[in-house]
């Protein structure tokens, strides 16, 4: 009897500590364990705190700089590459084994002083070819996906009327991708805008109709990024998010999520924050079901110095750390819906 309480003991601390081994998993690993990248947009402050470094090696396994590889920032004059920033952020995801987002060649805004040289379509199209290439070539093998270009659309799906669009039309976005392809010919290469994630909207269907047009005429492209800022007040049409996911499947491309956020008009009610939670959770279900998702990326990760307000006035705590870093209830739920 003592011999088999002795044995029944020992199982039950066995099982004990695995539970425990269990329990202590990181998001992050849980997240590689789990097939899928779940990552945050970051400044270099973030990584250079030690705390806020361990806190997004910890939950992480994915990164994108927020603001450190557009043009006013990278190259601020023709002759200038601010290059440290971004390698100490590479250099942080590998020795922390995670992913890089590249964020992003053609914008229509940050971009530096470089521009006002431009007089001609060749020049705009000689700009874009030259950062695109000393960018890539840097971090070829380093950097896994690029947000070739951004935001090009209006809300009406019409096209964005940018200093590129003006100067080149949408022949430069479609070049940007060729040029890329021939960069690094490993790295996966995005279409990337916001308000686009719900098929039937304007701005959704000119978005797929030009995405499906560079298929067909053979342009490289990996992907498209779904950014999604979101906001309780107006919700999220599941059926017609997956309805879009579906579409680009059929094309043969891969969606991410990349640049979550879920904001709320302040102070938040008990029923907006789980109303929040609810999309949060949503995206994540979405995530795990749609095999062409695999990314989950949040635009920032606290609230303490989170964009959203001074964007949107009176609306707030729209990430997944409140503003002491503490993680809130929605974090710990969806990194449940990962282990699981």
């Amino acid at each position: 009897m003592k011999k088999n309480l002795k044995c029944f003991t020992l199982a039950v601390a066995v099982v004990s500590a695995f539970v425990f081994s269990a329990c202590k998993e990181s998001p992050a690993k849980t997240a590689t364990k789990a097939n899928m990248y779940f990552g945050v947009a970051i400044q270099p402050g973030d990584i250079l705190d030690e705390s806020k470094a361990k806190l997004i090696a910890d939950n992480f396994n994915a990164i994108v700089p927020e603001n450190t590889m557009k043009m006013v920032n990278i190259r601020p004059t023709k002759t200038l590459w601010n290059f440290s920033d971004m390698d100490k952020m590479v250099d942080f995801a590998q020795k922390n084994k995670m992913m890089v987002r590249g964020h992003t060649f053609i914008w229509h805004q940050q971009n530096s002083t470089i521009v006002n040289q431009i007089k001609s379509r060749e020049d705009a199209f000689a700009l874009i070819n030259e950062n695109i290439n000393q960018i890539m070539t840097r971090y070829k093998g380093k950097i896994a996906c690029y947000d070739v270009a951004n935001e090009i659309f209006n809300e009406d799906g019409t096209f964005r009327k940018s200093l590129w669009y003006r100067w080149c039309g949408t022949d430069l976005y479609e070049e940007a991708f060729r040029i890329a392809r021939a960069a690094d010919p490993d790295a996966k290469l995005f279409l990337n805008d916001y308000s686009h994630e719900e098929a039937g909207t304007p701005k959704a269907e000119a978005f797929y109709e030009f995405v499906k047009s560079m298929v067909e005429k053979g342009v490289p492209i990996d992907g498209v990024g779904f950014q999604l800022h979101l906001c309780t007040d107006y919700g999220l049409k599941e059926d017609a998010l997956r309805e879009n996911i579906r579409r680009f499947a059929a094309l043969g491309l891969e969606v991410q999520f990349t640049e979550i956020d879920v904001r709320m008009k302040m102070p938040a009610s008990e029923a907006d924050v789980a109303k929040q939670k609810g999309m949060y959770e949503t995206l994540m279900r979405v995530l795990k079901d749609e095999p062409n998702v695999s990314t989950y990326m949040t635009w920032g990760y606290t609230d303490a110095n989170s964009w959203v307000p001074a964007t949107f006035h009176g609306y707030g705590d729209a990430h997944l750390f409140d503003k002491n870093l503490k993680a809130k209830s929605v974090f710990d739920s969806l990194v449940e819906m990962m282990r699981n």
